[in-house]
């Protein structure tokens, strides 16, 4: 039988061939087993790298949706909030003004008129809040401050209460509702600061999208800081010298707030059909996305227990090759001619 030998240099070569194959082995199989991703891509995908970076392209669309979905989501909750403190206010001081007036006494008044006007304070400042950046109730001049401040309606009121020269409860109310309520009046030219443009509709998905229309000029919360507000002039002195019109003032307040109460809790529902839709918006992007994640992953993750096994074989050939060459290394011409 014939028999084939490789001389000193052939054999050299080849082992160094083999040390550099198994090493690039290695090298792929801990890649895949650490990122659990497949080392050639190339080859996985066969040269046809389309259907992969069309699911890229949607996956990043879906990634620019969800960063919609949740500025829209942190704006409707915010403004649920704050409809929710305005409520409360609302639902407690209507009822304190209209018991504190049948009662009559001018300790009752004083303690309603007191409290009503730090609801007021609340209030207006509830509905100022700010999202980072961003002004709830402004409309789309995000970067204005909704309302001017308390102290600053109480003064224009007293100012145009003067100006009327009224004198009684009827005039009084006049004043403010025409201040609050009419066109033109004092509330849309000084006392909302905001846009009369609604903010821009939040994008949720291909062709879908959602608008907060809600602003700080709404009749709805003009008419309930009419209410706290002609309380608040009871407590900063209004008809201080007559118990009588300020107990009228008073339940009159106190029954304009009542008839806003439908008013607010309509507002609360608005905002709350918004919520439901971005999170719907919300579940349906998840759904794609996991869609296209699991379709991603069959290209080009790879399989983490063949990996694994395929790395400690190529490291036991490793170190075989190691060892092989180390006691190769250590052959001398008397040992072979033993």
């Amino acid at each position: 039988m014939t028999s084939i030998f490789f001389g000193d240099m052939a054999a050299a070569t080849r082992n160094m061939r083999m040390t550099t194959q198994v090493k690039q082995n290695l090298d792929q199989y801990t890649y895949e087993v650490a990122s659990g991703q497949k080392y050639d891509l190339a080859a996985a995908v066969s040269g046809d790298f389309s259907p992969l970076a069309s699911i890229e392209r949607s996956l990043r669309t879906l990634e620019s949706y969800d960063l919609s979905i949740r500025e829209a989501g942190l704006f409707a909750t915010s403004m649920q909030s704050a409809l929710e403190t305005v409520s409360g206010h609302v639902e407690e001081a209507s009822t304190d003004l209209v018991v504190a007036a049948d009662r009559g006494d001018a300790t009752s008044l004083s303690v309603a008129a007191t409290d009503a006007h730090t609801r007021f304070d609340s209030v207006v400042a509830t509905l100022n809040t700010r999202i980072g950046d961003r002004s709830l109730f402004s409309g789309a001049a995000t970067g204005k401050t909704s309302l001017m401040s308390s102290d600053e309606m109480i003064t224009e009121l007293q100012t145009a209460l003067v100006a009327a020269g009224a004198s009684s409860v009827a005039d009084v109310e006049a004043v403010v509702d025409d201040w609050f309520m009419s066109a033109g009046g004092g509330f849309e030219t000084v006392g909302y600061r905001g846009s009369d443009t609604p903010l821009s509709a939040f994008s949720l998905g291909d062709q879908d999208s959602v608008q907060v229309k809600l602003t700080g000029d709404d009749d709805v919360l003009r008419k309930t800081l009419k209410g706290l507000a002609m309380a608040s002039l009871v407590d900063e002195g209004l008809f201080s010298d007559d118990v009588t019109a300020r107990a009228q003032v008073l339940h009159n307040s106190g029954e304009a707030l009542m008839g806003a109460r439908a008013g607010v809790a309509d507002l609360q529902s608005q905002v709350g059909s918004i919520e439901s839709r971005i999170e719907e918006a919300k579940v349906g992007n998840s759904t794609m996305t996991f869609s296209y994640e699991t379709a991603k992953s069959e290209i080009v993750a790879a399989d983490p227990y063949e990996a694994a096994s395929l790395l400690q074989q190529t490291e036991t050939q490793l170190q075989l090759i190691y060892t092989l060459t180390a006691r190769m290394s250590q052959l001398s011409l008397a040992d072979y001619i033993r």
